[in-house]
């Protein structure tokens, strides 16, 4: 063999090799980080809906006493308008999760209700009812202080990113995190980045209330950057099962967390794994008794009942949400803790005030429910 040959099989093995490992990079980053994608069509589409309203989950807004479970239930399964709803989450950034996934299942149960409607009326009744369907519900999470950690090297806070889920909720998020109950449930079906550089409608180099302003990315499509978007649940489920999701939202990793607490102190867990949840309590019938433990409590003893007018009077009750069904393989679901009372409004005792005798950190600590 001449040297000049060798010297050329050399020089193409080192070439192709070069090749491969730049094709794996490339491969590896459209694989997991889709930075390069452009938005696709079918959410396109859904980001020129004409606004209906927003909903903001904000660590901006002053505290106050609100139920924001019942306030958008009441207006949404009415049929009901709204232009702008602000709810603070500064001492309670978790409920910023709940109220994500509460809007997305309020808007099924919208389709539902409105399916009935058109079962019953005339085009000409039903027509102008149904157009708010075409429209979009945006919402706002925003719970971001700027930390020393969010503020290295002249960064202004952690990126938001836009949420859109299989419902068709437009959801603006800061930090990530929040979107953890609905990742949970896999409902999340396009992920987008919004750096902080690339805001059109303001310097998001410097600006300090990018909550009052992030929803108008909507009109920049361009600007943001995509992580993951499938067409459909199926294609995103698939993804799941071989391991080609990308982990860019932390999922629940408690068995079972408190995710919201009412205004007659009802305390609403989210349990990961329903199914494993009813096989820790021995399959319990209704009205059997049950333990709650959250960390290394002591326990407590609730009713297991069907709903809450099951349960006894002056009791606490352990059930799960009537309104909470299994979606896209998640066995995710909601789980009320209520004591019954003859006047709920002026309880002395409810239950998220027996559950923080048990535990003053019960807004952070795993529950466990086991039999009597």
């Amino acid at each position: 063999m001449t040297n000049s040959l060798i010297r050329t099989l050399r020089l193409y093995t080192y070439s192709d090799l070069i090749f491969y490992v730049l094709f794996q990079k490339l491969r590896f980053r459209s694989k997991f980080e889709n930075m390069s994608l452009p938005v696709s069509d079918k959410y396109l589409e859904l980001l020129k809906r004409t606004p209906r309203g927003t909903v903001q989950f904000n660590d901006v807004f002053f505290e106050r006493e609100v139920d924001f479970d019942a306030e958008l239930t009441v207006i949404l399964r009415n049929l009901g308008q709204f232009s702008n709803l602000l709810f603070p989450i500064g001492k309670n950034p978790l409920f910023g999760n709940y109220g994500a996934v509460l809007l997305d299942d309020l808007l099924a149960e919208e389709r539902k209700i409105l399916k009935r409607i058109k079962q019953n009326c005339s085009p000409d009744v039903y027509r102008p009812i149904e157009e708010r369907l075409e429209k979009a519900i945006i919402t706002i999470i925003n719970c971001a202080p700027r930390s020393a950690l969010t503020t290295r090297n002249g960064m202004n806070g952690e990126d938001f990113h836009l949420a859109i889920t299989d419902r068709g909720l437009e959801i603006y998020c800061v930090p990530v995190e929040r979107l953890e109950a609905l990742e949970t449930r896999n409902r999340i079906l396009a992920l987008y980045r919004i750096p902080n550089e690339s805001l059109r409608a303001t310097d998001g180099s410097l600006e300090q209330f990018r909550s009052s302003i992030i929803a108008t990315t909507r009109y920049f499509p361009e600007t943001l950057e995509v992580i993951y978007q499938y067409e459909n649940a199926e294609q995103l489920m698939k993804a799941k099962k071989q391991g080609e999701h990308p982990n860019a939202i932390p999922t629940q990793s408690k068995s079972a967390q408190l995710a919201f607490v009412d205004k007659f102190g009802n305390v609403r867990i989210s349990v990961l794994d329903n199914e494993e949840f009813m096989q820790k309590c021995n399959n319990p019938s209704f009205g059997d008794k049950l333990q709650i433990k959250i960390g290394d409590s002591q326990s407590v003893v609730a009713y297991y009942v069907q709903a809450l007018k099951d349960i006894p009077t002056g009791e606490l009750g352990i059930y799960q949400n009537i309104s909470d069904k299994l979606t896209n393989g998640s066995h995710a679901t909601y789980w009320e803790i209520v004591r019954k009372s003859e006047d709920p409004n002026n309880e002395p005792y409810p239950a998220a005030k027996a559950l923080e005798a048990l535990n003053p950190n019960y807004m952070e600590e795993e529950f466990s429910v086991f039999p009597y």
